[in-house]
């Protein structure tokens, strides 16, 4: 079928979750054999991107976002003029804020991708004054409501983010369908020569490392893993927590680590390309997320466990449905400094035992592979196809 989807950035330009799943989704649904056309903006930096990925401004430079509004809004409506989608599927509500049944034909039903609460998200790290601060959630949260009201269906990646966007944007759960996330098996995989890959990572053969790669944003709770891993690092010495991503807090969150007397126990990566994450990954003990709020799937979860790495994570959102499908272990009790130290603690002890590495892969894929996603997708966009189809004629 053909496919017209828009997303935010190009994954290689912008590195996240969303920029992630929506590069691998697009491939796999151009696998399955559908006609698939997509729109991101990432400044003109497409180089490494497939034909099928379009940027929506048309030169190069900074851009503000009702630039970049409008430069969606128009890609969309030249190309549907010159190819008919038959079903349209927007991934970040922003980007699809101005583009409405005006711009597609009446018959095209949209099959919205609920990545998460954009307001909501923006709010907790927004370090304004509390009144700016309500205002701009409010106009946030109004434009994303727009957006969704104008959808036939929603595609979510756990039921948490289902319950957010039934609870906190009025959305009938009819229209929503929970399709789990997925990664690429092929890429993320465990390594044939692990100790190999240490070696070259320069990770001592006594070390037992934690691995977290977060964008360093409040809510992902990297401040609270480093408290945690102060607690534990006297009685552990062969630990060493290595933290890679970028974000607003990083400077921040290395001066809490050398106050904490961590300088050479907390590795800060930096941003590291695709194919040194998945080196990580492979070297690793135990993989860590520590998100405090709004985790709608974890991405970085089942990129782990399809390597082979086991993961422990805080039971908020996707990560509790994932990890509780598999070892319920593997949760903190809560999101606590306290209660990451007490469980990482007894991991590095042997106290509690960690799930084989390949139990960690076989749960992977037998679950989130971008084969099962697609299938699920495209019987979806068929049901909405259909249902607009009718509603068209009437």
């Amino acid at each position: 079928m053909n496919i017209l989807t828009t997303g935010m950035g190009w994954i290689d330009h912008s590195p996240g979750g969303l920029n992630r799943y929506f590069a691998d989704y697009s491939h796999a649904m151009r696998d399955r054999g559908h006609d698939l056309r997509a729109f991101v903006t990432a400044g003109g930096d497409l180089a490494s991107a497939p034909a099928y990925i379009a940027e929506v401004l048309r030169e190069k430079g900074s851009f503000g976002t009702w630039d970049r509004m409008r430069a969606f809004r128009q890609a969309v409506g030249m190309q549907s003029r010159h190819w008919k989608p038959q079903v349209y599927n927007p991934h970040f509500a922003l980007y699809a804020a101005l583009i409405g049944r005006g711009q597609l034909p009446r018959d095209i039903p949209i099959v919205t991708h609920f990545h998460g609460p954009w307001a909501s998200e923006s709010k907790v790290e927004d370090r304004s004054g509390a009144s700016a601060k309500h205002i701009k959630y409010r106009l946030k949260k109004s434009l994303e409501s727009l957006t969704y009201q104008r959808s036939d269906k929603f595609v979510v990646l756990s039921g948490y983010f289902a319950s957010v966007l039934s609870e906190e944007y009025g959305i009938g759960r009819d229209r929503i369908h929970i399709v789990p996330g997925a990664v690429d098996t092929e890429r993320f995989k465990p390594a044939v020569d692990r100790e190999g890959v240490r070696k070259e990572l320069g990770i001592a053969e006594n070390d037992r490392v934690l691995f977290c790669v977060r964008r360093l944003v409040r809510r992902m709770g990297v401040d609270r893993l480093i408290r945690a891993f102060a607690a534990i690092a006297p009685e552990r010495p062969e630990a060493v927590l290595v933290i890679a991503g970028d974000g607003a807090i990083r400077a921040e969150l290395q001066e809490l680590a050398a106050g904490l007397g961590l300088r050479d126990r907390v590795k800060f990566a930096g941003r590291v390309s695709n194919e040194q994450l998945v080196r990580w990954y492979q070297a690793a003990d135990v993989a860590v997320v520590p998100t405090v709020t709004l985790e709608g799937f974890g991405l970085v979860t089942v990129e782990a466990l399809a390597c082979g790495t086991p993961v422990l994570g805080t039971p908020n959102g996707g990560t509790k449905e994932i990890l509780g499908g598999f070892d319920g272990r593997l949760l903190f009790e809560d999101d606590s400094p306290e209660a990451m130290a007490d469980l990482l603690g007894r991991v590095l002890a042997r106290e509690t035992p960690l799930p084989d590495r390949a139990d960690c892969r076989k749960h992977v894929l037998e679950r989130y592979t971008w084969l099962r996603v697609a299938e699920q997708v495209e019987d979806l966009f068929l049901q909405a196809i259909h249902e607009r189809g009718r509603k068209a004629a009437q």
